[in-house]
């Protein structure tokens, strides 16, 4: 009985930090590198702690490092013990800063959710919450996942995470873009009078990685059309700037959000095509369950909800009387 509670007070904070990190990077030489500390002393310091618990934690194979059954079951407490931490610094340092003085919120987002409120956002925070110091970080859930569970990004701003909610997660509904087929004024298809989707699926395509939401969006409108999806030529990260210049500069096809390119539409360097009315960018909030949250940080989410309510106001008040918004994209 003495043997567990011995090991266990040689466990700390350091070491659940250095699982946490093997965790995340996927190998010991880049946990090593971000934990600014040398490879052999990182391993030396696992394999301790594993004989000190009489556990393996870590298997090292051809494809990285990978937990193990006992490794994962600890990372799941370090993971927890890290947002509790995270969240008494926070609070810690509210009651320090009475006064509202500085408060620190650290978010993520997507490219889209980037381009369209990014710096409305912190351009309305600076105004109003000077004392509000943001941090931001652009990807998608999956590469930010660890982050939000961990406590050190307080929400997400994005795609929803796939596969739906998770425990301990929420995330909701914010808004959706519809999204269309793309290409430049000049493009054959452009000039073709009606465009099938099997036209579409003979095209050079340019598309998001194959596992994102995007990705899976698209795919999904062509596999409803019993058509098997195009094999894109390229495959980038969604909404990546290089896309709009390659659909620009030669006959590659996407699909892209209205939005994105409703100014080089209307400028006449990019056509829309007709094709799938159900094809939108979902935006999410994504959260961690959190039993305190700060009052800085209702704050920013309540900002980030009415930046989109208000685009979306606009955006009616725009609209032509008597057409819908699939009629206006073919337009």
């Amino acid at each position: 009985m003495d043997k567990p509670r011995h090991a266990f007070r040689h466990l700390d904070l350091k070491h659940l930090r250095q699982l946490t990190e093997v965790a995340d990077k996927g190998s010991i030489r880049a946990a090593a590198e971000s934990l600014a500390i040398t490879q052999p002393a990182l391993s030396r310091s696992i394999r301790s702690i594993e004989n000190e618990l009489g556990l393996k934690l870590i298997e090292r194979g051809p494809r990285g490092a990978e937990l193990t059954p006992a490794g994962a079951r600890l990372l799941s407490y370090a993971r927890i013990i890290d947002a509790n931490l995270t969240s008494a610094e926070n609070e810690l340092r509210g009651l320090r800063d009475r006064s509202g003085r500085t408060e620190q919120i650290a978010f993520g987002m997507s490219c889209l959710t980037e381009q369209l409120i990014g710096a409305q956002l912190i351009g309305r925070v600076l105004r109003e919450r000077p004392g509000v110091r943001l941090t931001t970080q652009v990807g998608d859930y999956e590469s930010l996942a660890p982050r939000i569970a961990s406590g050190r990004l307080d929400f997400f701003v994005g795609p929803p995470p796939i596969g739906g909610s998770r425990p301990g997660i929420t995330t909701q509904l914010l808004t959706q873009f519809p999204a269309t087929v793309v290409v430049r004024a000049e493009h054959p298809l452009a000039r073709q009078k009606e465009v099938t989707a099997h036209d579409l699926v003979a095209a050079h395509w340019i598309l998001p990685v194959a596992g994102t939401i995007p990705r899976i969006t698209y795919d999904n409108s062509f596999l409803r059309r019993g058509i098997a999806p195009p094999e894109p030529m390229f495959e980038v990260q969604p909404l990546s700037p290089v896309i709009r210049q390659l659909l620009r500069e030669s006959d590659l096809v996407t699909i892209l959000p209205v939005v994105v390119v409703e100014d080089d539409v209307a400028a006449g360097v990019l056509k829309t095509l007709p094709f799938d009315d159900e094809i939108a960018f979902h935006i999410h909030l994504t959260q961690r369950q959190v039993r305190y949250p700060s009052a800085a940080r209702d704050y920013v989410i309540e900002e980030v909800k009415k930046l989109f309510g208000e685009r979306a106001r606009r955006k009616a008040e725009t609209r032509p009387r008597g057409r819908t918004g699939a009629d206006s994209r073919r337009g």
